[in-house]
C-alpha cells in the first residue's frame, strides 16, 4: 500500500522516466549529389532526413555535405572525410548518422570499401541510418544482403554511366565538336547551335546553358594569335626551345596570365595540332577515378579540319619534324663529353663534381682521369683529399677481406640502400655490428683522435671502431663499442671518452665474434623476436621469415613491419606509422616503403598488407583472411587509437591472433 506522502515523489519519477524515454537522440546528416542538375538534390535529401529523424526519434545537430562530389571515390569528398574523421577521433557529439540511401553514401567500385567505412562507424557505436531504403539496418542477415545488392548496384550504375558518357564524347569529337577541356593559349570556346549556327564566346570555366549547342575552338585575341605564330616561325627556322622562350621574352610577348615564357609551355604549345585546325580527342584516360594514364596515339579520335587554324599545316608538319629530330639523343662519345667538360672549364675556370655530373666518373673511370684527358690539374687539396679517399677505400676493402677470411663461416656482409659505403657485419645470424674506419684528426692542442661519422643505419647497433694512421696507410687499434646513444652525427674517438672506456679494445682481430657477443649481450642490444601467426620477425638482424622462407629488410622498412605485426589485424595511420621509424625519414617515402614490403613478402603474401584509403595501413593475419572470406565480409577490422599503439619498444600482445615475443 502507498502511503498518501510517496504520492507526488512517485509521480516525480514516473514524469523524469517518460521525458527520459521520449528523449530525442543527437544524429548528424550526411548528404551529398553529384552535379548540380541531378534529381535528388541537397534540400530533397534533408527533407526525407528531416521526416525520417522526426518519425525516429532523432534530432539533427550537424550536417556534413559533399555538393557536385562524385560517390566513387573518398579522395576528394571533404565531408564524408570530416565525418569519419570526428567519429573515430572521438569528437562526435552525435550518436547516430543518416543517410538518404546507400548510393548516397557511396558508389565505390569496391562494395567492401562502402561497408568498411560503415564499420568505422558502428565499431564507435554511431550506427548509420538509411532513411529512403526499404529496409532497416539493424546487421540481420536481410538487411546484409540488401546492403551488398544495393552498394553492388550502386557501383554498376557509375560503370555503366561512365561508358554511355564516354561513347557520347566520342562520338562529338569525331563529328568535329570540342568535347572536354579548356582552350589552350590563343584559342577560345565559341558556342554554336545544332545547325552549326555561332552564338557567343565563352569565357574561362564558363559552361554552355542548353544541351543541345556543342563547342568549337575559334581563333582568340589577335595578341596571342601572333604569339602563337611567331613561336611556330621560329621552331620552323631552327631555333630551339630554349632559344625560343628567351627570344619572346625579350620581345616581352607574355604567356598565359601575363607570365613569362618557359620550356615546357612553349613545347606543348608547339605540339598541340589544334593550333593546326585539329579537333582531337583521348590522349588520357582516367575511368572511375583511377590514375590518370597516356593512350597511344592510334587510339586518339582525331578530326582534322575542324577549326579555323592559326597556323597551316605545312609549317606544323615542319614544326614535328624539326622536334622529333632534335629529340632523338644519340649517346655522346668520349670526344663529345671531353669537348663539353672544355667548354665548362672556359666558362667556370674550375672543374668539380657538381659541375660535370656524374656521368663522366661512369664514363672514364674517375674525375681524376677525366681532368687529365682535358689537361686539367686540380688545386693541391682537391688532390690530397682524392689520394687520401683512394687509401681509404684500400684499406677498407683489405679489411673486408681479412675479415671474410678469419670468419667465412660466421661473419656475412649487408648492404642496405642507406648504407653503401659501411656495410654491416651480421655474427651467426644473431646479431649485427656497424663497422666505422675513423681518420685521424688532430685538435688545437695538437692532441691526436679519430672521427667517427655515425649515420642513422648505425645508431642502434654496436660498433667496430677502426682508426687509422695519420698516411692512411695502415689501421692502428680495433675496438668494440656499444650504440651510441645521442644525437650527433660525428664523434671524435678517444681512449679517455667515456663511450670507448664502455666498450673493449681488441688485441687481435681473431677476437671480434666473441668480444661482440659480450658487448651485444651487456647492451642489450639482442631485442626479441616476434612471432604473429606464421611469420617470425628478428629486430636484431631486421630479417623474417615465412615457412623456409627468410628475408632480409633495411632498418626502416624493418621498423614499419615490426609495428604492423604488433598491431595485426587492426588499421594504422599514417602519423602512427611514422613514430615508429627514424626521426629523418621522409613521410612522403611512406607508400615507397610498403611497396618494397610487399614485394619481400612475394606474390602470395603481398595481400596481407592492405591499404586503408583515406586512413593507412594494416597487416592482414591468414587467419583473419580465412574468416573474411567464409563470411564474404570486408568490415571485420577495426581502428587502432593512438593510446593503444603497440610501439617498438612496448611488448603489447595484438588482440585475437596469436603472437610472442620471445628472447
Amino acid at each position: 500500500m502507498i502511503s498518501r506522502e510517496s504520492g507526488p515523489l512517485l509521480r516525480n519519477a514516473t514524469k523524469a522516466t517518460i521525458m527520459e524515454s521520449t528523449a530525442l537522440i543527437p544524429a548528424a546528416q550526411y548528404v551529398r549529389m553529384s552535379t548540380e542538375d541531378q534529381q535528388y538534390s541537397i534540400a530533397n535529401q534533408e527533407s526525407v532526413i528531416a521526416d525520417y529523424a522526426r518519425k525516429g526519434g532523432f534530432e539533427v545537430i550537424s550536417t556534413y555535405s559533399d555538393p557536385g562530389r562524385s560517390g566513387i571515390s573518398i579522395r576528394s569528398r571533404k565531408g564524408l572525410r570530416q565525418l569519419l574523421s570526428d567519429v573515430i577521433g572521438g569528437k562526435a557529439r552525435f550518436r547516430a548518422i543518416l543517410v538518404y540511401d546507400v548510393s548516397r553514401w557511396g558508389r565505390f567500385q569496391d562494395p567492401d570499401e562502402s561497408a568498411h567505412y560503415e564499420f568505422l562507424c558502428r565499431s564507435a557505436r554511431i550506427p548509420v541510418h538509411y532513411c529512403a531504403e526499404p529496409f532497416i539496418n539493424d546487421g540481420s542477415v536481410a538487411s546484409s544482403i540488401m546492403k551488398t545488392l544495393k552498394r553492388t548496384m550502386a557501383a554498376e550504375y557509375s560503370r555503366e554511366l561512365g561508358v554511355k558518357v564516354l561513347a557520347g564524347q566520342q562520338r562529338i569529337a569525331r563529328l568535329g565538336f570540342r568535347a572536354v577541356g579548356m582552350a589552350a593559349f590563343g584559342l577560345r570556346r565559341m558556342m554554336v547551335s545544332p545547325d552549326g549556327r555561332r552564338k557567343l564566346v565563352l569565357q574561362d570555366r564558363e559552361r554552355k546553358a542548353i544541351h543541345t549547342d556543342r563547342t568549337i575552338l575559334v581563333p582568340g585575341p589577335r595578341k596571342e594569335v601572333e604569339c602563337i605564330r611567331t613561336m611556330f616561325r621560329l621552331a620552323a627556322s631552327g631555333k630551339t626551345i630554349k632559344e625560343i622562350a628567351c627570344e619572346l621574352n625579350r620581345r616581352e610577348m607574355k604567356g598565359p596570365a601575363e607570365r613569362s615564357w618557359g620550356r615546357d609551355r612553349i613545347h606543348r604549345i608547339l605540339t598541340n595540332s589544334a593550333y593546326a585546325g585539329w579537333n582531337t580527342y583521348g590522349k588520357t584516360t582516367q575511368k572511375l577515378g583511377q590514375i590518370s594514364r597516356a593512350v597511344k596515339p592510334e587510339h586518339w579520335i582525331t578530326k582534322p579540319g575542324a577549326f579555323v587554324p592559326i597556323v597551316s599545316q605545312e609549317l606544323f608538319d615542319q614544326v614535328q619534324r624539326q622536334l622529333r629530330k632534335r629529340g632523338k639523343h644519340p649517346p655522346k662519345s668520349d670526344a663529345d663529353l671531353i669537348r663539353r667538360m672544355k667548354k665548362i672549364l672556359e666558362r667556370h675556370g674550375v672543374l668539380t663534381h657538381r659541375l660535370v655530373g656524374q656521368r663522366y666518373y661512369t664514363r672514364f673511370g674517375s674525375l681524376m682521369k677525366a681532368y687529365e684527358l682535358v689537361g686539367y690539374r686540380p688545386r693541391p687539396k682537391v688532390l690530397t683529399r682524392n689520394e687520401t679517399e683512394q687509401k681509404m677505400r684500400q684499406l677498407r676493402e683489405d679489411l673486408y677481406a681479412k675479415l671474410k677470411n678469419l670468419f667465412s663461416d660466421r661473419v656475412r656482409f649487408l648492404s642496405f640502400r642507406c648504407q653503401k659505403i659501411a656495410p654491416i657485419i651480421e655474427i651467426d645470424g644473431c646479431y649485427r655490428l656497424g663497422v666505422h674506419l675513423c681518420r685521424t684528426v688532430f685538435k688545437r692542442s695538437r692532441e691526436i683522435g679519430w672521427l667517427l661519422f655515425l649515420r642513422q643505419c648505425h645508431r642502434h647497433l654496436p660498433a667496430l671502431v677502426c682508426t687509422v694512421d695519420p698516411s692512411h696507410s695502415k689501421l692502428l687499434e680495433f675496438y668494440v663499442l656499444p650504440p651510441f646513444k645521442g644525437s650527433a652525427k660525428q664523434k671524435i674517438v678517444r681512449g679517455d671518452i667515456p663511450w670507448v672506456r664502455s666498450g673493449k679494445r681488441l688485441e687481435k682481430l681473431q677476437d671480434l665474434c666473441g668480444v661482440a657477443n659480450e658487448i651485444a649481450t651487456n647492451s642489450n642490444t639482442r631485442r626479441p623476436c616476434v612471432a604473429v601467426g606464421d611469420v617470425l620477425f628478428r629486430e636484431d638482424t631486421w630479417t623474417f621469415s615465412i615457412g623456409p622462407r627468410e628475408m632480409s629488410l633495411g632498418p626502416v622498412t624493418a621498423a614499419l613491419f615490426r609495428v604492423l605485426l604488433m598491431n595485426a589485424n587492426r588499421i594504422l595511420s599514417n602519423q602512427q606509422l611514422m613514430r615508429s621509424v627514424p626521426e629523418d625519414f621522409d613521410a612522403s617515402d611512406l607508400s615507397k616503403r610498403i611497396y618494397i614490403l610487399r614485394d619481400k613478402l612475394g606474390a602470395e603474401n603481398e595481400g596481407r598488407i592492405r591499404t586503408v584509403r583515406g586512413v593507412g595501413y594494416m597487416y592482414v593475419t591468414p587467419e583473419q583472411s580465412c574468416g573474411e572470406r567464409q563470411s564474404n565480409k570486408g568490415d571485420r577490422f577495426s581502428i587502432l587509437p593512438c593510446n593503444q599503439l603497440a610501439l617498438p619498444n612496448e611488448d603489447r600482445c595484438c588482440h585475437g591472433i596469436n603472437k610472442h615475443v620471445f628472447q
